[in-house]
């Protein structure tokens, strides 16, 4: 394993710890966004296959660039931490 990939795999996990935090701290108590998105995906299901796929494909893109920009932004805030502890041990 390379140290890249270590840090992907420390990385994920983290990211995957925190999500999970988050969503015990933070319940979704909206049952009008529930109907909400019950209604768009009743919508989505009841279009034309080639529209339908369109959305669909067009939602899983935007939902992976938001996940590689996250990643990528809590990778670098990691390096940054690593940086700051070094720069802190030279005082």
């Amino acid at each position: 394993m390379t140290e890249q990939e270590l840090l992907d795999m420390f990385i994920q996990e983290r990211i995957n710890m925190l999500i999970d935090i988050f969503h015990k701290n933070h319940p979704d108590k909206s049952m009008k966004k529930k109907e909400q998105i019950l209604q768009a995906e009743i919508f989505i299901d009841n279009l034309p296959d080639k529209e339908k796929n369109l959305i669909k494909n067009y939602i899983d893109s935007l939902i992976n660039q938001l996940a590689l920009e996250e990643r990528f932004l809590y990778q670098h805030g990691f390096m940054d931490g690593v940086k700051i502890l070094k720069y802190i041990d030279k005082l």
